[in-house]
């Protein structure tokens, strides 16, 4: 229960008390099975603390069976678990915690930092998106000066600039981008990711571009609203665990297409 070995010191056992009763104690914990869990993590270390309880634990764990002798009227059987579970009075032992589930709760304290290091990107990339846009003014060359990579590879129609810049045009705005004209690029402030690409009279404006504040922008939403929630529970380990888990996941493909986008 204290995951501690059989030869642990009694300061091993004290501080193994000590971490599982910060987790799972009614106060810092609300869901519905801390309480009995608590209760069995006390019993553990009376137990283990006490050398005589100790003892005892012990030589039942080495298969011995502790009794002061068979009650009057009562038959001994040859089996020591038979005899220990026909006692009168005997009531079998809770299910213990699994492994997985004091892993989780061991690693719970990590949930909030996540999740507030998730709010926080999302809150950046908001104060980068609303600050004034960078403009930078570009020349239109033929489309011959394309160059094919793996982003523009299937475009049919793409934009050339002379700063080497090329951006998806569709089909009904190739018109408003003729050879030796300008346009405006769009970059924000901070991160300089791309935002959008307007000719120069402002007749046409590019949209739909591969960049986080455009066609990526469903990805740091998923991440504040997961975020959020990191904050908000207050039950559950599981789930809380779970949210944690997705929460990193979701920040990791976050800082992926912000690279892609300012690549």
């Amino acid at each position: 229960m204290l995951r501690v070995s059989r030869h642990a010191r009694t300061e091993d056992i004290k501080r193994a008390y000590r971490r599982l009763a910060i987790v799972f104690h009614p106060d810092k914990n609300q869901s519905a099975e801390s309480s009995s869990l608590f209760q069995e993590i006390n019993e553990a270390h009376a137990v283990l603390s006490d050398p005589v309880k100790r003892g005892r634990y012990d030589q039942l764990l080495t298969g011995g069976f502790i009794s002061e002798g068979p009650t009057p009227g009562q038959r001994w059987h040859r089996d020591p678990a038979y005899r220990k579970r026909h006692q009168p009075g005997y009531r079998p032992p809770p299910p213990r915690p699994s492994e997985a589930l004091l892993m989780m709760a061991h690693l719970l304290k990590y949930l909030r930092p996540i999740s507030l290091a998730g709010a926080f990107y999302c809150a950046f990339l908001l104060l980068d998106y609303t600050l004034p846009f960078r403009v930078s003014e570009e020349n239109v060359l033929p489309e011959s000066r394309r160059t094919h990579n793996w982003k523009s590879y299937h475009v049919p129609n793409v934009l050339v600039t002379d700063k080497g810049h090329q951006f998806p045009v569709p089909f009904n705005g190739v018109d408003y981008f003729p050879v030796n004209s300008q346009v405006n690029v769009f970059t924000s402030k901070l991160l300089n990711v791309l935002v959008k690409v307007e000719a120069k009279n402002k007749s046409f404006t590019i949209h739909r571009l591969d960049s986080i504040y455009q066609n990526f922008l469903w990805v740091p939403s998923i991440l504040l609203i997961v975020s959020v929630l990191g904050l908000m529970l207050k039950n559950g380990i599981e789930f809380r665990f779970n949210v944690g888990v997705l929460i990193c996941f979701v920040l990791f493909f976050n800082l992926v297409f912000l690279i892609y986008s300012i690549l």
